[in-house]
């Protein structure tokens, strides 16, 4: 499944994508978290086999990956400052609770 939210030319921000990926038994397993669509340059591992970071060679994030259950609060704070409310808004609205809990 994917949302998409006003979305710009490949190297722009978006205004944010989820991605998400289940079993053949329904139940889900991976979340990513769409900032822009910039070529990954590094990962970073934020919380030991739970929570991944993408980011483009300037440093900037491109993309969360989620693989187990995380709170909003645990993520929130690795959107840029400016888009943090929207960010939050938007995943609490669209990301599934089985993997991003209030």
């Amino acid at each position: 499944m994917r949302t998409r939210v006003v979305g710009k030319s490949n190297n722009q921000p978006i205004g944010f994508e989820i991605s998400t990926s289940a079993r053949d038994d329904g139940t889900i397993e991976a979340v990513y978290i769409y900032f822009s669509h910039s070529p990954v340059a590094t990962t970073r591992e934020i919380k030991h086999d739970v929570l991944l970071a993408d980011f483009d060679a300037e440093g900037n994030i491109v993309g969360l990956e989620v693989l187990a259950p995380v709170k909003v609060s645990e993520i929130v704070l690795l959107a840029d400052p400016h888009r943090r409310v929207s960010f939050e808004r938007f995943v609490k609205g669209a990301a599934p609770a089985a993997l991003i809990q209030a």
